[in-house]
């Protein structure tokens, strides 16, 4: 048979509160744990019964409830932990995980945001906690990572930043580094890495690529270096800089400009320039 508990109707004013708790520990006791849990499936076939945890819908000119789920604050000990998982499936697909915001229907009203932050470290000695995003492990091929900005419908997409935080008092900034994995086995090979604008609309421009050490104001500015890997059993990697073409009627192609660094200070040397070939073991 089925169980309902419902708290009663207020006619004029707000309906009850319900309140599921376990009581307060005793003087050196824990306090009680808490479980809300369907049965497991019967038989072959049976499913196991589905969780619904959900605010009513508003009237029209309220807000919908929130949903908050929280641990406590410890005050001698670690905070506890929240883990969101799904059951494996071992005839069938792994269960999907889907985190979304809400849609805002209004006009010019924002769509809810998603803000996913590692905790905190704010007293001595302490580091803040990580932040790993990782795509699951196939026995043929892994799953991937895609993160994309949102479509704007009448005027920009999002814009993307990836970006490290700037150092405290005396440190250094974060480093970055993306790069694809290495290639397995004897035949394998490493992953691609394109950097590229998209295309433009009929009369509009592609968006520039920009390469760029930040400016120093204590020591040496920072090197851009663009090598290419050795073959070991084939040629080496080639490298090729060209500019743009141009298709238009009396329109120039682009220029190509390399140009050694200044120095315009006293007893300053601008920079060299070496433009050499390769050494080989023959020619």
């Amino acid at each position: 048979g089925e169980v309902t508990i419902t708290t009663g109707v207020g006619t004029a004013t707000n309906s009850g509160t319900m309140t599921l708790a376990t009581a307060a520990a005793g003087t050196n006791g824990n306090s009680g744990a808490m479980s809300i849990k369907t049965g497991a499936g019967g038989g072959t076939t049976g499913n196991s019964g589905s969780i619904e945890l959900a605010t009513g819908d508003s009237a029209t000119a309220g807000a919908t409830g929130d949903v908050s789920i929280t641990t406590g604050a410890a005050t001698g000990g670690n905070g506890g932990d929240i883990s969101l998982l799904v059951g494996e499936g071992d005839t069938g697909n792994g269960g999907a995980m889907t985190l979304t915001a809400g849609k805002a229907t209004a006009v010019n009203a924002y769509g809810g945001a998603v803000a996913i932050a590692a905790g905190e470290a704010n007293n001595t000695g302490g580091a803040g906690g990580k932040m790993s995003l990782t795509a699951g492990a196939g026995a043929s091929t892994g799953g991937e990572v895609t993160i994309t900005t949102g479509v704007g419908t009448a005027t920009n997409s999002g814009t993307m930043t990836l970006a490290t935080a700037a150092a405290g008092t005396n440190g250094n900034s974060g480093a970055m580094s993306i790069k694809t994995g290495a290639g397995g086995g004897t035949t394998g090979n490493s992953g691609s890495i394109e950097l590229a604008t998209g295309d433009s609309a009929t009369a509009g421009a592609t968006g520039d690529v920009s390469i760029t050490t930040g400016a120093a104001t204590g020591g040496n500015g920072g090197d851009i270096s663009l090598l290419v890997g050795e073959g070991d059993t084939g040629n080496g990697g080639a490298m090729t800089l060209t500019a743009g073409k141009a298709t238009a009627v009396n329109a120039y192609g682009g220029a190509v400009a390399i140009a050694a660094g200044e120095a315009n200070n006293t007893g300053g040397a601008g920079g060299k320039m070496s433009l050499t070939a390769g050494a080989g073991a023959s020619t």
